[in-house]
């Protein structure tokens, strides 16, 4: 650290350039944050629209377009379908063991 000939004390190099740094840090945080939103946003909408496409895969019948209210009853009905049809081979497994042990 000097000192100039007006008396004023002159910067080292490394506090010069960290402040330089750190503003073109702030400037990038500004210039760049509306972009990060953006594309944040379209993220999630992406995730959003291959999970309704994976969801349409699964469930039968469902390749029609009715919207995501209709795709959601479709597979709400589709899984008490199946949780009917797991009961009722349940109920096959116990009736069928219950006669192999007379």
């Amino acid at each position: 650290m000097g000192v100039t000939l007006e008396g004023q004390r002159k910067e080292s190099v490394w506090v010069s350039m960290r402040r330089q740094r750190a503003r073109r840090a702030l400037v990038k945080k500004i210039i760049i944050r509306p972009k990060k939103n953006l594309e944040a946003s379209r993220r999630p909408c992406r995730a959003i629209h291959k999970r309704v496409k994976t969801l349409k895969e699964l469930v039968p019948n469902t390749k029609s377009a009715e919207g995501l209210d209709g795709l959601f009853r479709q597979t709400a009905d589709y899984i008490l379908a199946l949780e009917m049809k797991v009961r009722v081979m349940q109920t096959m497994v116990q009736v069928l063991t219950e006669t192999d042990c007379m």
